[in-house]
This record gives structure tokens, C-alpha cells and sequence, in this order.
């Protein structure tokens, strides 16, 4: 009896230690001009699409789209060309709630507007978050109808809040 306690104890171990290395989440680099310029955590599950300068980031709860944003230094220099910067996603883009937030230890823009959906004209919300790594300057964003991107801002607030330079 005591072995077979034992073992089974041994057994559950084994299982839960497997499974805690199966949750851990996995680190995505988004590159610029073929240089990595942001790390990211995402969960194990997630698919990632890259390119230059952007990178999707796609799980059940939401799609998190990354772009580099050229030729600006800091979020703020950014939060004008916010409609523009995801145009690809999410068209007419109108601001209605800009907030203050800081990323990786320096300033960072979180906007909320009103919009459609670039794919079918859908109207919509988005929310983008505009942020400093390094010497380059990000746009996340995550969009959708009704409340799709306001449900989706959990999730995308903590894969952001993992940014970092890469090694």
C-alpha cells in the first residue's frame, strides 16, 4: 500500500510539473530593418504572424496587432497618427478616451475611439497602445464590434506589459 502511495504521489508530481512547463508563455520578437527591437510574452497557444516591423498575435480571446511606428520618438509624438497607424485593421478611427499609462518603465498612450472594421466596414471600437521600447516607438492594437475590443483588453494589456528590448 505504501508503494503503490508512493507512486502515485510520484505520478502526480510528474503530471504537474509537466503541465506548469506546458503553461509557461512563450517569447515572440518583433524585428524592425532585421534587427530585434521588442520582446514580447504570449501564451503558449497563441499564433504569431510576423514581418518587418509588425507582428499578430492571435489567441481565443483576442488579436493583437504590433506595428513599429516610424519616425516618432516617444508615445506622444505617436498619438496623432493613431487612425493611421491602423488603418490595415481598423478605418476612421475617432478617439474618444486617451489615457496616461506607462509601459516597460516609460510614458505610454492607451486610446479608445470609434470606427469600422478595414475587412467589411463593420462598425466598431478599437483600442491601441501607443509605447516606447528602445529607440522605437509601438502601436498595439486590438479592435472589433459591439465590445470585442474592450473584452480584449485584458489579454492585451498583459501581453504589453511583458515588453522588453530583446537580449
Amino acid at each position: 500500500m505504501k508503494k503503490y502511495i508512493m507512486r502515485l504521489l510520484t505520478s502526480v508530481c510528474i503530471m504537474s510539473l509537466a503541465a506548469l512547463a506546458s503553461a509557461q508563455d512563450t517569447s515572440v520578437t518583433l524585428s524592425v530593418d532585421g534587427k530585434p527591437a521588442l520582446a514580447l510574452q504570449v501564451p503558449p497557444a497563441a499564433k504569431v504572424t510576423s514581418s518587418n516591423g509588425y507582428v499578430n498575435i492571435r489567441t481565443i480571446n483576442m488579436s493583437l496587432h504590433v506595428w513599429a511606428v516610424p519616425k516618432a520618438r516617444t508615445a506622444k509624438d505617436a498619438l496623432p497618427r493613431a487612425g493611421e497607424l491602423i488603418k490595415s485593421e481598423f478605418i476612421k478611427f475617432a478617439t474618444t478616451v486617451t489615457n496616461d499609462m506607462v509601459i516597460a518603465g516609460s510614458p505610454a498612450k492607451h486610446v479608445i475611439g470609434a470606427g469600422n472594421e478595414a475587412d467589411d466596414g463593420d462598425p466598431g471600437h478599437a483600442e491601441v497602445v501607443l509605447f516606447v521600447i528602445g529607440s522605437h516607438v509601438f502601436a498595439g492594437c486590438v479592435h472589433g464590434e459591439f465590445d470585442d475590443a474592450s473584452r480584449a483588453r485584458a489579454p492585451m494589456m498583459a501581453v504589453l506589459q511583458t515588453a522588453h528590448a530583446p537580449p
